[in-house]
């Protein structure tokens, strides 16, 4: 009896230190730490101007690491789905040739989407010299979805980036609060919510651009981080002039029922000195919806920025991206004070 329980232990411990080191050697990274946050040249000098440009065109796009209307959900993908939202995605976004563009949910190698690297082919095909990325999902393996384990995202890098035509002089990875309700393990395999923080030369003046991707299901976590972000812009805005923009995962016409939403984005509307590129109260015209592409019905990618520093020119909604993602990006013009 005893020999039997013996083998009962034995076979017992050791099954749980076989998950235990497969958890330890999954959650490890792909990349090391200290490249985590990294400026890339792409070819070609970053353009400078002797004077100021008349205006300049940014754009915030959470593009769903071109999984189109299938993110995040447990379905087999083909690699023409990412070649065909790919050639999309740059379609879209040439039509308003922009200056800069802030990405979030893009993949630089990730089992998940065929190991593209996703900003270096964005870069190329609409020629950006240079650009930043902050990775905030570095895992050697992701069980999500948990079923069935043949959708696990498996071995991911990803993260958010910002191309520029622009100098790129400065960049920052802040990782903000995790979500406490949740489990170790939870945390030790989701991705890091980031504020990537950028500093570009447009014309000889320096510019900050805090590129964001907020909290999704967790809204108490999701009010901290805006919050943190609020002190961070409100912070550069004494020196700089600041643009905030991304995927802040709030909707002023979801209830809390859905999502948990308390309309945290609120937040970011009184913070001191900055402005909505439009009024909160167009948030609920289907116009300015970005989520989901197939029928929007919500807008959860915003933009704030300086008016004593920067002038608005211009806004829209940028529906040429079609399904490609399942956000709209978001586009900007500004022209310096």
């Amino acid at each position: 009896m005893r020999g039997i329980l013996w083998t009962l232990v034995s076979v017992v411990g050791g099954a749980i230190a076989l998950v235990a080191g497969f958890g330890l050697w999954a959650a490890g990274r792909q990349v090391p730490a200290s490249r985590e946050a990294e400026i890339v040249s792409y070819g070609g000098a970053a353009g400078e101007a002797a004077a100021p440009p008349e205006t300049f065109t940014v754009v915030t796009y959470n593009i769903g690491y071109l999984s189109g209307l299938t993110n995040n959900q447990a379905v087999a993908r083909s690699p023409d789905l990412y070649t065909q939202n790919l050639d999309i995605a740059i379609a879209g976004l040439g039509v308003v040739a922009p200056d800069v563009i802030a990405f979030q949910e893009i993949d630089v190698a990730a089992r998940r989407s065929y190991r593209h690297d996703q900003v270096t082919a964005i870069a190329q095909d609409l020629d950006f010299p240079i650009g930043a990325i902050a990775l905030n999902w570095n895992k050697r393996y992701v069980p999500f979805p948990p079923w069935p384990p043949t959708a696990h995202f498996g071995a991911i890098v990803s993260g958010q980036a910002v191309l520029s035509r622009f100098p790129i002089q400065r960049h920052d990875r802040i990782v903000l609060e995790k979500v406490a309700s949740q489990s170790f393990v939870y945390n030790a395999f989701y991705l890091d919510r980031l504020a990537q923080v950028v500093e570009l030369e447009v014309g000889g003046q320096p510019i900050i651009l805090i590129n964001l991707h907020l909290e999704a299901f967790d809204e108490p976590t999701r009010h901290a981080q805006t919050l943190a972000v609020r002190a961070i812009a409100e912070q550069y805005a004494a020196t700089y002039p600041v643009i905030v923009l991304g995927d802040f995962n709030s909707a002023i016409n979801r209830t809390d029922a859905e999502e948990g939403d308390a309309h945290t984005i609120l937040e970011m509307v009184a913070a001191e000195g900055f402005q909505s590129l439009v009024p909160a109260s167009d948030w609920r015209d289907p116009a300015q919806f970005t989520f989901p592409t197939d029928a929007p019905r919500y807008r959860l990618d915003y933009g704030f920025y300086t008016p004593a520093r920067l002038e608005l020119v211009a806004t829209r909604v940028l529906t040429e991206t079609a399904q490609a993602s399942d956000h709209f990006p978001v586009v900007m013009t500004f022209r310096l004070r």
